[in-house]
């Protein structure tokens, strides 16, 4: 026993000198084990940011492409909407068009009635209508 305990007290004492004598060499070994798992690390942290920020953007154009089918959807409502109101419009202005050209004729035909009929009906109705008086 104490052979061995010697023994492991020689290989403690040749692992210290050795540790002293190469100490740069050892601790240069440490730092680029470190250096070279830190920077796996900072790579995988790089990497799931990466992968992170595509699928960021990936819902971003998924969200971007529901708002822009929405708006189609609502430029498509609003179009039908203007056609109806501007056939309603075309139709109102036809029927007014209509009313009017009815009452057109019918006035020419009450002027012309009047000129043929009651021509001093007619020149009281042309002084009170233009504000001029009939001279003969």
């Amino acid at each position: 026993m104490a052979l061995l305990a010697s023994g492991v007290i020689m290989i403690k004492k040749q692992i210290v000198e050795f540790v002293i004598k190469y100490w740069k060499e050892i601790a240069v070994a440490a730092l680029v084990v470190v250096v070279i798992l830190k920077m796996k690390h900072d790579y995988k942290l790089m990497q799931t940011a990466y992968e992170t920020r595509i699928e960021s953007t990936q819902a971003q154009i998924e969200g971007l492409k529901e708002i822009h089918k929405k708006e189609l959807e609502e430029k498509r409502l609003l179009m039908e909407s203007f056609l109806e109101s501007m056939a309603a419009i075309e139709s109102d202005y036809e029927e007014a068009r209509a009313e009017l050209e009815d009452l057109r004729r019918d006035k020419k035909e009450d002027y012309t009635k009047k000129f043929r009929q009651d021509k001093e009906q007619l020149i009281k109705d042309i002084e009170t209508t233009f504000g001029i008086e009939y001279v003969p």
